[in-house]
């Protein structure tokens, strides 16, 4: 990316995560900062903003799924040691 400080690209991503847009972003860049980013680091920030929203959505997804088999195979051993004692 850029030569934009840190405090600057935290401020871009924050933007970004609240889905305003490029134009405005720069707008209130070049009132915070004296100037704005270029259009190419917005796109890298915003597809590495989306990138770990999609990976932290499957970790959630994978979490569920994993609780439900565990219920599920716990349910199972339940009703296999029933039928064992019978």
């Amino acid at each position: 990316m850029g030569k934009s400080s840190q405090k600057k690209i935290d401020y871009a991503k924050s933007l970004l995560k609240e889905g305003i847009p490029y134009l405005t972003i720069q707008e209130r860049l070049k009132a915070n900062f004296g100037n704005g980013m270029s259009n190419t680091t917005l796109n890298k920030l915003k597809k590495h903003i989306f990138s770990s929203k999609v990976k932290n959505d499957k970790i959630q997804e994978l979490e569920r799924e994993l609780a439900l088999f565990k219920k599920l195979y716990f349910e199972l051993l339940d009703k296999v040691k029933e039928k064992l004692e019978k």
